[in-house]
């Protein structure tokens, strides 16, 4: 996870200062909070395909809600550290289990991300909105990349754990599959 979040500093530009924008902001947008998830839940008890995500239906809700907060309040907070990073990281692996996929993790971060803009927009002049969602969108694009790295990575190594394969034999087979899916899909086009 320590090169992977190395790699995303560089390649996205999170900062400190990106963190000190945040946390200047912290009053703000942490009145928000109740949209966020309000707007986060019934997006997803809204549709069919997620909303079969959770086995106790609405029941499991305001759990659910808990979680979002507390994520919602440390990130608006701007006391992002290590362990959050690592939290991350590990979201990823309990999404496997619990069976969120990627497409569902990125469509919602991507709505959170919207509606954040959104509210800056309406409460701050137009360069601060835009420095702080700079800031945020920063900052929820690396949670989301780590929670699917967490994922991808988690997964694979899970597989070769159960199967009993080596890394080294995977990458030949994958390898040799991607290249022959390649083939076919170009062939199609």
């Amino acid at each position: 996870m320590k090169q992977i979040f190395a790699d995303l500093q560089v390649l996205t530009g999170i900062s400190e200062a990106d963190y000190a924008t945040i946390a200047a902001h912290s009053t703000l947008t942490q009145s928000w909070i109740d949209d966020v998830v309000e707007a986060f839940y019934d997006t997803l008890f809204g549709y069919e395909k997620t909303s079969k995500v959770f086995p106790r239906g609405e029941a499991e809700r305001p759990d659910r809600e808990q979680t979002l907060r507390r994520w919602y309040m440390q990130v608006t907070s701007g006391n992002i550290n290590e362990a959050f990073w690592w939290q991350q990281w590990l979201v990823g692996l309990i999404h496997i289990k619990v069976k969120v996929s990627n497409t569902y993790m990125l469509g919602m971060t991507s709505k959170v991300q919207q509606l954040f803009l959104e509210k800056c927009m309406t409460h701050l002049d137009s360069a601060e909105a835009l420095k702080l969602y700079g800031a945020f969108k920063r900052v929820t694009d690396v949670v989301a990349t780590l929670i699917a790295e967490g994922y991808f990575v988690n997964y694979v190594e899970s597989l070769e754990n159960v199967l009993g394969f080596n890394r080294g034999l995977i990458e030949r087979m994958m390898e040799i599959e991607i290249t022959k899916r390649i083939a076919n899909l170009r062939s199609a086009t």
